[in-house]
């Protein structure tokens, strides 16, 4: 039986008491994307088929020598591509047009009149990206249209960090139709984008 009487003697140690947290990312989530590749009425105009994370180039005349012309998402910082990721995991969102399949992000807007075979095409850009390689990391639209930033897939896929489950992360997607494309048969062209967030 055990005594009261003091202890001569004492030998220590130490034990850990520790948790790890693993990062995921809950859904990506966008606006937009109707599939009815039919000219919207007046009334649908800011309505599901071309809010969010659509971009609508607008209305341009057909004809030889346009210009280039530049669009962005039409819900730009309030509606788009939005993620929700544990604060600092690192994840990828790919694009990739579904009529021109491909890693570069380079898309193709089809005539959605029967029997019209006349094409549009398109290349989609990046965001800006500030504090990268953080979670503290923000984005904003762009204005760099060069090569180095375009936005497919793979090597071409966007890289950020997870800011936490407070606020989804809202992106905007850039893109870019070249000078001298619009001399088609009239007609509303349309494509849709894969979106594809991993981590």
């Amino acid at each position: 039986m055990a005594s009261n009487a003091a202890m001569a003697d004492e030998s220590t140690g130490n034990f850990n008491v520790t948790i790890k947290l693993t990062g995921q990312c809950e859904a990506v989530e966008v606006d937009g994307g109707s599939t009815a590749l039919t000219e919207p009425s007046a009334a649908q105009d800011g309505n599901s088929i071309t809010q969010g994370a659509d971009i609508n180039f607008g209305d341009h005349v057909a004809k030889a020598g346009a210009n280039v012309i530049d669009g962005t998402s039409k819900g730009s910082t309030t509606s788009g591509i939005k993620v929700t990721c544990s604060k600092n995991m690192p994840f990828n969102i790919a694009l990739e047009s579904i009529n021109k399949p491909g890693s570069t992000g380079e898309g193709l807007m089809k005539g959605v009149t029967t029997g019209n075979t006349d094409e549009i095409g398109y290349q989609l850009y990046k965001p800006t990206v500030s504090s990268a390689g953080s979670w503290q990391n923000t984005v904003t639209a762009s204005t760099d249209y060069s090569d180095a930033n375009k936005w497919g897939k793979d090597s071409n896929a966007l890289s950020l960090y997870g800011k936490g489950y407070d606020a989804p992360m809202v992106i905007p997607v850039l893109a870019r139709v070249p000078a001298n494309s619009l001399d088609k048969y009239l007609d509303r062209y349309q494509d849709r984008v894969k979106v594809t967030l991993s981590w």
